[in-house]
């Protein structure tokens, strides 16, 4: 008995994981079982008179219809098992439905037609994996059902019928299930993208507001003060201003990556890399230590059309990566260079920390891949996305252990 509970929990579990990830219409689907399975028990009544196992099947879908659509009503203790609910009322109301009345009528056209819809409406209300084992379940429960019962699948399609209808019911299978995973794969961007976000300024802002805190409680005034605790508390000050600016940069960043992910590139301008890259420089806060760990080399000047806002934050990704594997490292500088070639012109930013393992370079601007413990894997698919919709490109170079340079070219 204790076995057969955890088993139903760990199911409830994986349920509740897979609603948490895609969403369930609860009232919605309940309300149109409750409809769809009703009123026929009045339309068919003569035809099913005295088919207790219709009936019953049919009764079983109303009160199972019925609770989803007062799920919001039952009580908290419940409610954890809703989840499992809805897909166990799924899987009965549709796949095995429609098989058991297969098996228990005949395939007939208009069955065909029925087990077509049931197909669409599943991959519309289920993600592809629940889609799968509740209708292979459902479907082999039904059709077990029908057996035991003494009925036999029999063809009730004419002849000139059974091939079109077999295509029909396959062509709709195969196009919602490409058009289902193509949403499928959106929508679970999508909500990564807004988890890894909410990771991202949960772990980034704590850590300098920490940081803030410790430092206003430390700021006493002190009625006999002197030159050199004057100079104490200005650099007390500064290391506040730098981490709020640092805040307000992350901020600015996440936001900036939201508008550009919704809403594409706009806003091209005309600009000088040189004027470009000393203004990025002086706007991006940088503590007095990790200023001077930045070198900037304009070898050649040269014009660019782009979003100086989106290059900003492309900057700011980078430059953040480069400081935190030298802050890892404790060892390392950057070099930013800018220069004009016969194919390229082209922006480096380089840092001598520790480099890429080769394996990794192939993977790093792919979205949610990420080798820093609090990663998001956000940063370098958002500047790859930014550099392209400018018409240029970006690519990485590294020799593991020496350095890791990324380098934009236009």
């Amino acid at each position: 008995m204790y076995k057969v509970i955890e088993i139903f929990n760990k199911l409830a579990r994986i349920s509740e994981e897979r609603v948490n990830y895609f969403g369930a219409r609860y009232i919605a689907f309940g309300v149109f079982c409750l409809i769809n399975y009703f009123f026929p028990l009045y339309m068919w009544s003569e035809e099913h008179s005295g088919e207790i196992a219709v009936y019953s099947i049919r009764i079983i879908a109303i009160i199972l219809s019925f609770l989803l659509t007062t799920s919001d009503m039952w009580l908290e203790k419940y409610k954890k098992y809703r989840p499992l609910f809805w897909h166990f009322t799924v899987m009965f109301c549709l796949p095995f439905y429609v098989t058991f009345m297969i098996w228990y009528e005949g395939l007939s056209l208009i069955w065909v037609i029925n087990s077509s819809l049931a197909v669409l409406f599943g991959l519309i209300l289920l993600d592809f994996h629940s889609f799968s084992y509740i209708y292979i379940l459902g479907t082999i429960l039904g059709a077990t059902t029908a057996i035991i019962l003494g009925h036999h699948l029999v063809l009730l399609l004419p002849e000139y019928t059974l091939y079109p209808s077999l295509y029909m019911f396959f062509f709709i299978f195969v196009i919602v299930i490409i058009f289902s995973r193509d949403l499928e794969k959106k929508r679970n961007l999508q909500l990564n993208a807004m988890r890894a976000l909410a990771s991202t300024v949960a772990h980034e802002v704590r850590t300098p507001l920490s940081t803030i805190s410790m430092l206003v409680k430390s700021m006493k005034i002190d009625k006999n003060i002197t030159i050199e605790r004057i100079d104490k508390f200005n650099k007390k000050k500064e290391l506040i201003i730098n981490e709020m600016g640092g805040i307000f940069s992350l901020i600015d960043s996440m936001l900036m990556k939201v508008s550009f992910f919704t809403e594409g590139c706009k806003d091209l301008e005309e600009v000088s890399v040189k004027d470009l890259i000393n203004d990025i420089i002086s706007k991006y806060i940088l503590s007095l230590h990790d200023k001077k760990l930045v070198h900037v080399d304009i070898k050649k000047d040269f014009i660019i059309n782009v979003n100086k806002v989106l290059m900003y934050h492309v900057f700011f990704n980078l430059i953040q990566n480069a400081l935190y594997q030298i802050r890892e490292e404790m060892k390392g500088e950057i070099f930013i260079t800018a220069n004009r070639t016969r194919k390229w012109d082209y922006i480096s930013i380089k840092d001598t920390a520790t480099g890429i393992a080769p394996e990794r370079i192939s993977k790093i601007f792919e979205p949610f891949v990420t080798y820093k413990p609090q990663g998001t894997g956000l940063g370098l698919n958002f500047c790859k996305t930014v550099i392209e919709s400018f018409g240029a490109n970006i690519e990485c170079k590294s020799v593991y252990g020496q350095y890791a340079e990324f380098v934009i070219k236009f």
